[in-house]
């Protein structure tokens, strides 16, 4: 994946996810990350930084299946 400045609709389609799903996923992460992108758009270590919690967070839960 390509890290770029972005707003919340290209970066679920660029992890293709939908919107909603997008915000389900990110409302794990932690609180005052939330805060602080709050409605503006994700610079590129941000976009970097939810695309690796992401992963993460569905490598542990296919794992603990």
């Amino acid at each position: 994946m390509k890290y770029r400045t972005m707003n919340r609709k290209e970066l679920a389609s660029e992890l293709g996810y939908s919107k909603s799903t997008l915000g389900r996923r990110m409302a794990k992460l932690p609180l005052e990350f939330r805060e602080a992108i709050a409605q503006r758009l994700l610079y590129e270590h941000e976009v970097k930084y939810i695309h690796e919690k992401l992963t993460e967070m569905k490598i542990l839960e296919s794992g603990s299946k």
